[in-house]
């Protein structure tokens, strides 16, 4: 009998969660709350809404066609982060009446913005980011100072245990007090530093789970200097969505990483400079570099994804929307054209990314049009296509990524799996007849 269920093993078809650490994770499946946030207790406060959502929405088990809850879910907590960032705006810049609904607006609509909620591991950057402006909110008010410093601990440990990135903040609260000419709280940021050498601390002596074998993962130094030019190749992207990808590519370029690493030095000195002469202006700009800081120190296996620019890319609205708002005081009708258009450009850019993310199939035939050489999309794409029962076409996409990585056993695997199933192409017809009628579902027994 034909070997149906081995055509479609594992990875699933559950596209929104490549590293299969949510739907296919015991933990989160077992009802003991304890044992779930155990997984990694370092993102605990995300962990936790995953096994909240998977107890209550699927009663502990999802099946790979239910990841849609999931995509749900973050795009609810992203309206939430575009909430925090009104409010943010709002208490940053008291008397730019337009700014935060355009900062807000930018932030909702930017298919960047937008990735990390298609991809439900990306609910860690967004979950980040929500706590990060509550707590920034929480320390710019200060017309009820013992509510607002609880709120302040409070919500900077749930960020910590969103994302390490959130240990950038006691210096980034300590800039804005410097852009606002304000005296910094002692206690926030003595405090904040505090809390962030401990939680560090704890963090570098626990495992880190690299998306690549240690191996693959590129040395510090190569690593350092080529996130100085993929830095504002980001930044480029957040202002401009036009291409996106899944899973890059991104080649070394170390003459380009030494000539950026220099500008950013420079810029960085600059700012400084200025700030310190009485451009008040300059000691937000320094917020963007100290959010992008992990990035530049970090060595990832990836070293880019879009859903990782989800909290440095705030920062970039706030700067998008002061722009535009001090044109709107001086030019109101051209500024009116100016947001009009960019709001449906932007809607027209997510529309067609979201597009992407309704299969396995599109979202890895899309990434690996944009990363012909790399060896993931290849793979999954021809496994997506495998478990559809195209074949031949399957086939071809194994060849392709077999030329990538000669020596990987699992292409050989595939192969020989739809060698034998092509044995038998009765089978084969009967089985794409069933899935064509039941939307993607095998038979019982299978």
């Amino acid at each position: 009998m034909l070997d149906a269920e081995a055509l479609r093993s594992k990875p699933s078809r559950f596209v929104f969660d490549d590293l299969a650490v949510i739907v296919h994770n015991p933990q989160l499946q077992s009802g003991s709350l304890i044992e779930a946030m155990s997984f990694n207790p370092f993102r605990s406060a995300v962990y936790f809404t995953y096994w909240a959502q998977m107890q209550w929405q699927y009663g502990g088990t999802v099946r790979d066609t239910e990841a849609m809850g999931f995509m749900f879910a973050n795009v609810f907590f992203h309206w939430l982060a575009g909430i925090t960032l009104f409010w943010t705006a709002r208490l940053i810049w008291p008397g730019r009446k337009y700014l935060p609904a355009l900062a807000a607006a930018f932030f909702w609509l930017n298919p960047v913005f937008m990735e990390a909620g298609n991809f439900v591991l990306g609910r860690t950057e967004i979950m980040a980011a929500i706590f990060y402006l509550l707590a920034i909110c929480f320390y710019l008010d200060r017309t009820r100072p013992a509510i607002s410093r609880a709120g302040f601990f409070a919500a900077f440990i749930l960020a910590l245990f969103s994302k390490e990135v959130a240990a950038t903040l006691p210096l980034t609260i300590f800039l804005l007090s410097l852009f606002r000419s304000e005296r910094p709280r002692r206690p926030e940021i003595i405090g904040g530093f505090a809390l962030a050498a401990v939680y560090l601390a704890l963090r570098l002596n626990w495992a880190v789970e690299l998306a690549k074998n240690p191996g693959l993962v590129p040395p510090w130094p190569a690593y350092f200097i080529n996130q100085n030019w993929i830095f504002w190749f980001a930044s480029l992207k957040t202002l401009i969505p036009l291409h996106l990808n899944f899973d890059y590519n991104l080649k070394n370029h170390i003459l380009p990483g030494i000539i950026f690493l220099a500008l950013n030095l420079g810029i960085l000195a600059a700012l400084v400079f200025a700030s310190m002469r009485g451009f008040k202006t300059g000691w937000l700009l320094l917020v963007y570099p100290v959010l992008y800081l992990p990035l530049l120190v970090i060595p990832l296996a990836d070293p880019f994804r879009e859903s990782r620019l989800y909290l440095p890319g705030i920062w970039l609205a706030l700067l998008f929307a002061l722009a535009v708002s001090s044109a709107w005081e001086k030019r109101k009708t051209l500024a009116w054209a100016f947001v009009i258009a960019a709001m449906c450009f932007l809607c027209a850019l997510s529309f067609k990314r979201g597009q992407v993310w309704t299969s396995e199939e599109r979202l890895w035939r899309d990434a690996l049009e944009n990363s012909p050489d790399k060896f993931r999309p290849a793979y999954n794409y021809a496994s997506a296509l495998r478990r559809q029962l195209e074949l031949d076409h399957a086939k071809k996409v194994y060849l392709w990524a077999k030329d990538l990585a000669p020596d990987n056993p699992k292409v050989d695997w595939a192969l020989g799996l739809i060698d034998e199933a092509q044995k038998h192409p009765e089978e084969i017809e009967k089985l794409k007849a069933y899935l064509k009628a039941n939307r993607g579902t095998l038979p019982p027994g299978f």
